[in-house]
């Protein structure tokens, strides 16, 4: 297949992906959901989350089984575009592919802190099996940091994990581990995009991307604000060392006193106008809702098949966040009302 073709192969197939994905009308029946069975019928009878759902027992579901059932169904989109993925678009599809991996890397760290190692075969996401460049199978045996180790020993996650061994008797740093992996990886995708020929497809990329990352990081203030109460210094080292914000602007919004603080400092970055076009006031769902946004218009306007594949995956993963918030406003009782502000579109 030619680079063009497989370009154009890329940008059909998001955007037909895309199509299918939760209408208006999707979620307000699902908020209307009085159970969690409930919930996962509509989702198995009537969305396109069908597929991945096929032999659920809807009756005998619950939260902790339906919602790495549902992330199967993002793997298999992933799965299906990097089929596609040539030339330029294959460093993309890698960046995206590896964000999965890390996923799965914390998850199963998180699982070795708390001493329960053995539980991440019953969340081992076998849709990913398939185009993962690490062994998933392999994390399942993994009883120990040293296994952890042993597992990735010939990926490039290793050696920032080697970096951090805890000593004996510690548990892990995952929120460095966490940042230093992702940033690996996102340098990477900041590299790959210097080395566009093409001015304008670098450009593009660039902006992109930059912009996305800032969301990222205002998120990643917000939530280390709100419930960790991280003074800036601890902040500084967890943030994404890329995008369009500067250093005086990543210094105050590190610096300021709570997240509010920060939700009205990010106002006056070059974010602002794009907030004031938002309706969400919640802290927490600005970021998200802003690279909503973001993705959405480049989904639909944007000619680069590079863009459209990653905005098409993070819309996926808002729309796989608002089910989960879904299923727990569900479970606990809250109203269709409640439900649908938690609620980022």
């Amino acid at each position: 297949m030619s680079s063009s073709m497989a370009s154009n192969a890329i940008l059909a197939k998001a955007r037909a992906m895309y199509g299918k994905c939760l209408s208006d009308n999707d979620y307000r029946q699902l908020m209307e959901c009085r159970n969690v069975s409930e919930v996962a019928s509509y989702l198995k009878s009537r969305t396109n989350y069908r597929s991945v759902l096929a032999g659920l027992n809807e009756n005998e579901v619950h939260r902790g089984q339906l919602e790495p059932i549902l992330r199967q169904n993002l793997y298999y989109d992933i799965s299906a575009l990097s089929r596609y993925a040539r030339d330029k678009s294959l460093v993309f599809s890698h960046f995206i592919i590896s964000e999965m991996e890390i996923e799965q890397i914390v998850r199963c760290l998180t699982l070795l802190n708390i001493g329960r190692a053995d539980e991440f075969v019953f969340g081992l996401p076998m849709a990913m099996t398939k185009f993962a460049r690490i062994d998933l199978k392999a994390f399942s045996t993994v009883r120990s940091y040293d296994d952890l180790l042993e597992v990735l020993a010939s990926s490039r996650y290793v050696a920032v994990l080697r970096k951090h061994h805890p000593k004996d008797g510690e548990r892990a740093d995952i929120s460095i581990i966490e940042a230093e992996l992702y940033n690996q990886n996102y340098g990477m995708v900041m590299e790959a995009i210097s080395k566009q020929k093409s001015t304008r497809d670098r450009d593009e990329l660039k902006d992109t991307f930059s912009a996305m990352l800032d969301f990222r990081n205002i998120s990643r203030i917000i939530r280390l604000k709100r419930y960790y109460n991280f003074p800036a210094e601890k902040i500084r080292p967890l943030l994404i060392p890329y995008g369009k914000l500067s250093k005086r602007n990543i210094d105050e919004l590190c610096s300021a006193s709570d997240a509010r603080e920060v939700f009205e400092l990010a106002r006056s970055t070059y974010l602002g106008r794009q907030m004031s076009r938002l309706k969400y006031s919640d802290q927490s769902q600005m970021a998200n809702a802003l690279l909503s946004m973001y993705c959405k218009h480049h989904l639909r306007l944007s000619a680069n098949p590079t863009i459209v594949m990653i905005s098409y995956v993070y819309l996926k993963q808002i729309e796989l966040t608002n089910i989960v918030n879904i299923i727990e406003s569900t479970r606990y009782g809250l109203t269709p009302d409640e439900k649908s502000a938690m609620l980022v579109r």
